[in-house]
């Protein structure tokens, strides 16, 4: 494909050099926009041909850094003071001498919005600007010597046939059937005219310039067509095949390459017109479709590149010098496109959105293919590389391909708005207009058909014609006359008649035979004159009666024209009332729908948010009663557990008493035994019996254990059942690396400060036993129950009750104290106790207690 593109743009340019002298760089003009008194500016005309662009004072520009004073040189300039008039005979007016010798040539206006450029172009009535003025001078040029209407008809493929007289007439029945067809399709105004409509359009001033150049042996026709480019779609805006006239969506149309090569927009309606008064009428049609709209920076800002062109179309005429040459080949089309392009935006500054944000966009993209195209022009041209121009990212550059490629003269206005505050865009105007200097095209060069017809045929006949008219008018009617004795003459001439004597009877006899037969022959050519006489009188007077009555036709149809017109003024105002009423109306229903669409999305929001609460509250419910019900649970186990502790607590002191009663009865029934003193009597649930030795232990129901060495000889004891145990348990060292103690401290525990600390470094701290699972766990293997005292010296005591946590039968666990450390710090003044003592007196009593209330999870102590 890159192959094929590649060998397609070489051919182009090959057709162009064959008639072309030599390259021509790009012409490019400044026009600097006028502004109010007061107003800083940034740009300065330093001579005809240069301008100087300043940075505005205080400004930092160009992420930050501050630009230098930069000057810009272009073909001309023309400042404020420069009337249209010197705009259009330096720019546009060469351009119209060409378009008349049969070359084609294209003129665009540059800048940003609200820089001048459709002010450039249409001008105001009074004032008009190069496109009225084109159309003056060309009409100024041609109008003696125009085709008869409908001559030259287009073949809708970019070329044009030639109709005889017959043709042409019917092909004018055709249109104004359709005219009166199209009268019914009333068009909405999109606004009114840049420059005026009705009244101003009769009452505007014309240009009354004329080229010289013209070929007077030729018949000249003129077409006009006008499209717009709308964000990358070509709009013919005098398409009547519209149905949908209020919307005013129009149908979008493709570019296409006809047999020459040239680009041309296919099914575009293109209008034969007479008069420049014809031309405008077209040019405000196509005016009340283009799109425009307010912006920030232009109040009337143009959203799509508007293009009109002037199609001239020339063919000689024949040796007669009254009719065109028959023959499609002797046709020749010069055309002259003039586009106002849109204006590049920055949305900082204009501030769209929506609709205006995506007509920027395009209008942007399109001006930077422009820019891009040309570049890569440039570029071929100075390093002699050969890449592919991208014509077809754009439909503005896809149109005008062949322009660049050699086919016509292309020349620049760039508008630009002195303002400071536009310095920015400014920059990037002039940075597009010095490159676009740079870029060469070829000079093309009309090239005529040589029919080999003598010059001067026209002037020749009309002198011929003149000369005719002066002629006397009694010559005529001799002339007349003999040419009528010549026509009826029907008989040979007379006879010879050789009379030898005036009676020679038979010489008589022949002319007598021959008058009479003259004289009937004349009397049937007169009968025949005086019925042709009448026919033609009854037909001319059928004529007459025929052209009265098509003479009253006629004024009555220019009434109800001119009645047609009026209402279609009058519908054409309602419809851009009602047309502005809808627009406001929907610019309403749209600002209503957008506030809904907030409102359903806070309220959504708002559902939502009451649906996550109402999860929520169901999650917090659910949980509660979970945990309600789960508490119930445990305080009813618990109930149950108290219930069952206080039963046997009760049953125990029940059988100590009585057990008590027994010893007391026997010590009293019994007169053999010896009296001894009698015991001190502790209130505890066992030590009542027997006394509390070192190895005594606690289970898990706060009952004391008696070790295996002392028999129940040795003292009473309680009956009621202990959990069987082994106490010689030992844990396997493969169980888990190391002991994990249970260190049981007090709630608010004093800090010690002595250099001696507890090391227990797998440990569970509680404060309190009240979950049975802290000793059931199996991984737990020593206890630890920390208590703080103070000794009689004041000091404070810290004693460590430690022991063993050994698993009993019935699935529980029990523990077994089997060491005590002692921690105590004392002045080194005080009286030094002997550190062989033994280990001083525990109370087991209170011991006893604690541990019932660090393994029973309650304070409650046993009634003695």
């Amino acid at each position: 494909m890159k192959a094929a593109r590649a060998k397609q743009l070489r051919k182009t340019p090959a057709k162009s050099r064959s008639g072309t002298l030599g390259e021509e760089p790009v012409e490019v003009y400044c026009r600097i926009k006028p502004v109010d008194p007061g107003i800083p500016t940034c740009l300065k005309v330093v001579s005809p041909t240069v301008v100087q662009l300043s940075p505005p004072e205080g400004g930092n520009y160009r992420n930050g850094t501050h630009t230098k004073e930069i000057q810009y040189t272009f073909k001309h300039i023309f400042d404020d003071s420069v009337t249209q008039k010197e705009v259009f005979d330096n720019v546009a007016l060469p351009l119209v001498s060409s378009l008349i010798n049969g070359k084609n040539g294209l003129l665009f206006t540059y800048g940003v919005t609200g820089s001048g450029k459709t002010f450039t172009m249409n001008g105001e009535p009074h004032n008009g600007g190069i496109m009225p003025r084109c159309i003056d001078v060309i009409f100024n040029s041609v109008s003696q010597f125009q085709a008869k209407k409908n001559t030259f008809k287009p073949d809708r493929m970019n070329g044009f046939e030639i109709q005889d007289e017959s043709d042409a007439v019917l092909t004018c029945q055709n249109e104004l059937g359709y005219f009166n067809q199209a009268l019914r399709a009333l068009k909405t105004p999109r606004k009114k005219e840049a420059f005026g409509e009705g009244d101003a359009l009769y009452n505007r001033t014309p240009d009354d310039g004329k080229i010289d150049s013209v070929d007077e042996d030729n018949m000249y026709a003129v077409f006009v067509t006008y499209i717009e480019i709308y964000n990358n779609n070509v709009h013919d805006l005098l398409d009547d095949t519209c149905d949908d006239l209020i919307t005013r969506k129009l149908q979008n149309k493709v570019i296409r390459e006809d047999g020459n090569r040239n680009m041309y927009v296919h099914a575009v309606t293109e209008v034969e017109v007479k008069s420049p008064e014809e031309a405008f009428e077209i040019f405000y049609k196509g005016q009340r479709r283009k799109r425009m709209a307010h912006t920030n920076l232009n109040e009337e800002s143009s959203r799509s590149h508007s293009i009109f062109t002037i199609r001239l179309v020339q063919a000689p005429i024949d040796s007669d010098g009254e009719n065109v040459i028959m023959l499609k080949k002797y046709i020749t089309v010069s055309q002259l496109s003039l586009v106002d392009l849109a204006g590049s935006e920055r949305t900082n500054r204009t501030k769209n959105t929506g609709q205006r944000l995506r007509e920027a966009g395009n209008i942007n993209n399109s001006l930077m293919s422009l820019r891009t195209c040309l570049e890569i022009l440039r570029e071929n041209q100075q390093n002699g590389t050969n890449k592919m121009v991208p014509y077809r990212d754009s439909k503005l550059t896809h149109l005008f391909k062949n322009f660049f490629d050699g086919e016509g003269q292309v020349r620049v206005i760039v508008c630009v708005n002195p303002k400071s505050d536009d310095y920015d865009e400014t920059v990037h105007v002039l940075k597009f207009a010095e490159m676009t200097q740079e870029v060469q095209v070829p000079r093309p060069v009309a090239s005529k058909p040589d029919i080999g017809l003598t010059p001067g045929r026209r002037r020749a006949a009309l002198f011929a014609k003149k000369s005719t008219e002066e002629i006397n008018p009694n010559t005529e009617l001799k002339e007349l006359d003999l040419d009528a004795v010549a026509l009826f003459n029907l008989l040979p001439g007379f006879p010879r008649l050789n009379p030898n004597s005036p009676d020679d009877e038979e010489s008589v006899t022949k002319l007598r035979s021959y008058l009479e037969q003259r004289l009937s022959a004349r009397a049937a050519v007169i009968t025949e004159l005086n019925t042709l006489q009448l026919n033609f009188r009854k037909e001319l007077i059928r004529r007459e009666g025929d052209f009265v009555l098509a003479k009253q036709e006629n004024i009555g149809i220019k009434g109800t024209l001119q009645q047609e017109r009026k209402r279609y003024e009058i519908l054409e105002k309602q419809i851009h009332y009602f047309q502005t009423e809808m627009n406001d109306l929907r610019k309403k229903v749209d600002e209503k729908d957008q506030i809904i669409r907030h409102l359903q999305q806070a309220v959504e929001d708002k559902d939502m948010i009451i649906s996550q609460q109402t999860l929520d509250k169901e999650k917090v419910k659910e949980k509660c009663v979970s945990k309600i019900a789960a508490a119930k649970e445990k305080m009813t186990r618990e109930m149950k557990m108290k219930l069952s502790k206080e039963l046997d607590e009760y049953q125990t002191k029940m059988r100590d008493q009585q057990e008590k009663f027994r010893m007391i009865r026997d010590f009293l029934n019994d007169d053999t035994t010896p009296k001894v003193t009698p015991r001190p009597f502790v209130h505890s649930k066992v030590e009542n019996i027997f006394p509390r030795t070192p190895q005594s232990t606690l289970n898990t129901q706060g009952t004391l254990y008696m070790p295996p060495n002392m028999t129940p000889s040795q003292g009473h004891i309680s009956r009621r059942g202990f959990a069987v145990s082994n106490p010689r348990h030992r844990r396997s060292r493969s169980a888990g690396a190391g002991e994990v103690w249970l260190d049981h401290k007090p709630a608010t525990a004093v800090e010690l400060n002595t250099v001696f600390q507890p090391s227990m470094k797998k440990r569970k701290s509680v404060t309190k036993l009240t979950d049975v699972k802290d000793i059931v766990n199996s991984k737990t293997s020593k206890y630890c129950l920390t208590t703080q005292e103070q000794d009689t010296d004041g000091e404070l005591e810290t004693k460590l009750y430690k022991g063993d946590v050994i698993p009993t039968s019935g699935g529980g666990a029990q523990v077994i104290l089997n060491d005590v450390e002692l921690l105590k710090q004392l002045s080194p003044t005080s009286e030094m106790t002997s550190r062989k003592r033994s280990f001083p007196d525990v109370n087991n009593e209170n011991t006893e207690l604690k541990c019932a209330v660090s393994i029973e999870g309650h304070s409650k102590r046993p009634k003695s």
